[in-house]
């Protein structure tokens, strides 16, 4: 491995966003914690793992957020177009 001469800032555009999900106990709800940028989805997984380990969840998923579908969505309920 060899010494690195100069860093170069990666292209963050062509991430994909996930939303991430945990629950404190096994009959508990289901929690939304946040959301996360990667590449991939075993970085997601691992930047999942690492920012949200604050507690011991029993259960985390990651969904990726063009997978969500959406069933109200603000317009509706502030009656715009």
């Amino acid at each position: 491995m060899g010494l690195v001469k100069a860093k170069t800032a990666r292209d963050t555009r062509s991430y994909d966003y996930y939303e991430v999900f945990a629950r404190e106990e096994l009959d508990g709800n289901l929690f939304h914690l946040g959301c996360l940028s990667a590449p991939n989805r075993e970085t997601a997984v691992s930047h999942a793992r690492l920012m949200y380990s604050e507690k011991p969840w029993v259960e985390m998923c990651i969904v990726p957020r063009e997978e969500v579908i959406p069933i109200i969505q603000a317009n509706e309920i502030l009656g715009a177009a």
